[in-house]
């Protein structure tokens, strides 16, 4: 399925052994200045990518909803924010600037009672290889109130509904 510039796809999980869940493909273009002296991609270039992804995912909460609109969190209150407490990554092989978008695919590897993980795959080409891995834990908190917000109700159940496997990191 080609994807106009920008255009999440959400697609059912594929793998046979996994739980069937829903997950956001996304493309990230890259730009010539996000490569780094050794002519591949920098590794703060892909972990912003992963970031915007999951901005995708979750939403960019303002008064007004969700900047991107239609995000998972966009039913949670208004001084609700998903907070990153954590990044892990492991990058698997170079990625460079290509005519082609990367291929970002992200779920939800994890749901506690105040906090979840985010998980991200990312391929220099639709379908390609395994170039890098990522898991963003986050907190929601209530910032109005400042302390943790309990997922609960349809922010809970839209999470729940992108809840897949763990990936491996090394």
């Amino acid at each position: 399925m080609d994807l106009a510039p920008g255009e999440p796809r959400h697609d059912p999980a594929d793998a046979p052994d996994e739980p069937v869940s829903r997950r956001l493909v996304w493309p990230f273009h890259p730009r010539f200045a996000d490569l780094n002296a050794a002519r591949h991609m920098d590794n703060v270039t892909v972990l912003r990518a992963v970031d915007e992804a999951r901005h995708r995912l979750l939403g960019f909460g303002t008064e007004g909803g969700s900047v991107f609109g239609g995000g998972l969190l966009d039913r949670a209150p208004a001084t609700v924010q998903p907070l990153v407490v954590g990044h892990r990554i492991n990058y698997l092989r170079e990625l460079t600037v290509a005519a082609e978008p990367l291929e970002l695919t992200l779920w939800v590897c994890r749901l506690g009672r105040t906090s979840f993980d985010v998980a991200t795959e990312v391929r220099q080409l639709a379908g390609g290889p395994l170039a890098a891995v990522a898991v963003s834990s986050l907190a929601t908190v209530d910032v109005a109130a400042g302390r943790p917000w309990e997922l609960a109700g349809e922010a809970r159940d839209a999470l729940a509904a992108y809840l897949g496997a763990v990936p491996t990191l090394r």
